[in-house]
Order: C-alpha cells, then structure tokens, then sequence
C-alpha cells in the first residue's frame, strides 16, 4: 500500500487495525521513496510491558519510518504541534511531563486551532522555509491531521512549581532537540540530521519553559510565542 507522509511516498502494508486506521487519510498511488516494515533491530525501542501485535507493529513502524525519512531532508521531533492562525507550534518533552495537556489548554484558549500531531510531526526544512507535517504516528490520543503547516516555534517544556519560559541559544536548542529524536546509526546521516537542525535553530525561535499542568502555563506560552 502507498501512502504520501510529509509529501514523501511510503510504501507501508499494515495488518492490524491501528495502523490501517492511522493510515487512512494518506493513502496515494505512485512510485514509493521510502518502504516501511517492522525491524527486529526496533523491538528495543517497545518499551510497554507486553504490548499486542497491533501496537508492537504501530511502534516498529514509527521507529522505521522516523529513521528512514533523515536521507529524505525530514527528521521528527517527539512533540505536540498545534496549529493556530495557519502557523504550528511545537511543545517538546519526555512522556508524561505534560505537552498533550499543554497543546489541550491552547485549544480551549484558540477554539479555532487544531492538533496537527500530538507526538511525532515531521520537519521539513525547506530552502526557503520550515514547514511541519502531521504522520499517522500520533501517540496515546491517535490525534493527527494529513497537512503541511508554517513552523513558528518551538518550546520544550519541564515540570515546575511556577511557569517561567526564556529564549534559549542555538548550541542549547540543539541540545535540546537531539534528546527529543531519533540519533542516526551512521555518522552521514547524525550529519544530515545536524545540518537540518542547524537550520532549524537560525530561522526559528526555540524555547524552554518550566511549568506547571495548568491553564496559566499555556496562556504564557501563547503570550510570548505568538504575541497576545
């Protein structure tokens, strides 16, 4: 079966039901780039206690999806990206820290905005501008739409007792995003990787904010990212 993820053609076969169902809204035709199968090398990466077929498949075939797209000038970013105003904003941290209750608040904040994908957006950094795109790969909510949107910002959050939230510096947002991805198995593609994260950092304001799983850290995020 082809698909068209982050306007890249995938071939991908899926035989459980998760997968198949995530998949549905980029089904395409044509000639694949990239093909997609479970890879014994990824069942380190399962980390769920004795997880069924359908999601040992989903996960494996994330893993290998993620990997495969670097030589393709795309990587992921373990975030939540909403869309607000035709433009994405990216909330990145380790599971269970809060990024899906984050990107939740800014839907009740902007009833217009959207989740274009709740846990592995793909960024395509273009030659004249960085877009990010929705994947079937979308978490514990499934929440993901099939669309190419503006990158704007990004925030990588931290649990804290007070909400605090600073630009930080290139060097430190690479940092940052480096522990928010897949690492490459070969030196070529940790290169490419870099190269697009660099270009990432130049043209795109990156954040880190400490804060609480409340209404109140979003509205400061919403302040400072977008201006109101």
């Amino acid at each position: 079966m082809i698909y068209e993820i982050a306007n890249l053609k995938v071939e991908m076969n899926p035989k459980y039901e998760r997968l198949m169902r995530q998949s549905v809204s980029y089904e395409s035709s044509g000639a694949p780039v990239i093909r997609i199968a479970p890879d014994p090398n990824d069942e380190s990466r399962v980390v769920m206690k004795r997880p069924s077929e359908e999601e040992r498949e989903y996960i494996c075939c994330s893993a290998a999806f993620c990997r495969k797209i670097v030589r393709h000038e795309r990587f992921f970013l373990h975030a939540s990206a909403v869309v607000y105003e035709g433009e994405a904003y990216l909330f990145s941290a380790p599971s269970g820290t809060g990024k899906s209750t984050h990107t939740a608040f800014w839907r009740e904040l902007f009833p217009q905005s959207y989740i274009l994908n709740d846990d592995k957006p793909v960024i395509w950094p273009e030659e004249e501008r960085i877009t990010v795109w929705g994947s079937p790969f979308a978490g514990k909510t499934n929440l993901q739409v099939n669309k190419g949107v503006p990158l704007k910002g990004i925030c990588f959050l931290k649990q804290g007792n007070e909400n605090q939230m600073q630009q930080v510096t290139e060097d430190h947002a690479l940092a940052l995003m480096l522990n928010n991805t897949f690492r490459p198995r070969s030196n070529e593609e940790m290169n490419l990787l870099l190269d697009m994260m660099e270009q990432v950092v130049s043209q795109v304001t990156i954040y880190e904010m400490s804060c609480t799983r409340e209404r109140e850290a979003a509205e400061l995020s919403c302040r400072v990212m977008k201006g109101k």
